[in-house]
């Protein structure tokens, strides 16, 4: 119940953003709904407004999240062994391939790094890998920031990512709006439109499309793309 209530007030925010940044957008209460997300009411009827996410393929996405998960552990094996809490951004190498199997080796290894190199109070120290050492500096690791300050109360690990805009995804978009155009028919509610906002969220590099070009923008009425939907609406949100 708790993860539908958070995507739904992410859905939520995601409209109000297109609200916000399209003029034509109506001025009706949003209100939710399931089939489609949202629907507003006009003096002409109701609209309804179908919220869905883009990735690129599964790897880039599971990498991520391995990463995510050696650095949880690594700050785990720390909270273990020191009390200071610290922020750590680690930089992994753009051809890294880490599995369940390998993540408490490199946790382990990462934590030592850390534990290490703890900064003196209210500074903190950027390492990069000098690639002479991989037992203690492995190549997978292309260097991390650790950051102590006084306020702190907690560790604040992450992982920042990098990666390229895809340009040419236009096959992408097609296949999601084929799939949520066959979802039309079970709509509860009698809609005068139906529009799709399609969203790449984050600062992971599965989320890198160039979203703003055509045939996909916000400020473009009809769609471009042949399909059940009135309209169609691309953005890309940042953390």
């Amino acid at each position: 119940m708790f993860l539908q209530a958070a995507k739904k007030d992410e859905e939520r925010r995601f409209v109000e953003i297109l609200a916000k940044e399209l003029d034509a957008f109506p001025p009706g209460k949003l209100i939710d709904s399931e089939s489609p997300d949202f629907l507003v009411a006009t003096s002409e009827g109701v609209i309804g407004i179908e919220v869905t996410k883009i990735h690129h393929a599964n790897e880039p996405r599971q990498q991520e999240s391995e990463c995510r998960s050696l650095v949880d552990a690594a700050c785990r094996l720390c909270e273990s062994e020191s009390t200071i809490p610290l922020e750590v951004k680690v930089h992994f190498g753009g051809s890294t391939q880490f599995n369940k199997r390998i993540r408490d080796k490199f946790a382990r290894i990462l934590a030592n790094l850390i534990l290490t190199n703890i900064p003196q109070p209210d500074s903190w120290i950027s390492l990069e890998n000098n690639w002479e050492n991989p037992s203690l500096f492995p190549h997978e690791i292309a260097g991390l920031s650790i950051i102590r300050l006084s306020a702190f109360r907690r560790n604040f690990w992450s992982v920042p990512s990098a990666g390229f805009f895809q340009e040419d995804f236009a096959p992408k978009i097609e296949a999601i709006i084929a799939t949520k155009g066959q979802a039309i028919r079970t709509y509860k509610t009698g809609c005068i439109e139906r529009w799709l906002l399609i969203v790449a969220e984050g600062n992971s590099a599965s989320t890198f499309f160039a979203l703003r070009q055509r045939p996909f923008n916000v400020r473009t009425a009809p769609p471009l793309i042949e399909s059940s939907f009135s309209k169609h609406f691309g953005d890309r949100f940042g953390n």
